[in-house]
């Protein structure tokens, strides 16, 4: 999501969510589980307003839903998410 699309996104284990991460989620945010989340966690982050995608499906599956969803987001800003702005395929040191 970050590269192809530009989008801001970060990565928690489920419990560490409860602490910092939960502070700034709001009805902006989309807070994807990939697996089941601990008892209780969706319904907490569904009162912050936010988006919440806790589908049964197997994680790797679930890796290629965001995946696609990121072509999608990148797409409709008029972005190439094969080309993402400022990177390159290797890394040149000096």
């Amino acid at each position: 999501m970050r590269e192809a699309a530009g989008a801001w996104t970060e990565s928690y284990p489920a419990m560490e969510y409860r602490h910092g991460p939960m502070s700034i989620t709001d009805d902006r945010s989309l807070v994807w589980f990939f697996g089941p989340p601990p008892t209780g966690l969706a319904e907490s982050v569904a009162r912050t307003g936010a988006l919440v995608s806790a589908d049964p499906f197997d994680p790797m599956a679930d890796l290629i839903r965001a995946q696609r969803l990121a072509v999608e987001i990148s797409t409709a800003a008029g972005l190439d998410p094969d080309q993402p702005r400022n990177l390159t395929r290797s890394v040149i040191l000096a």
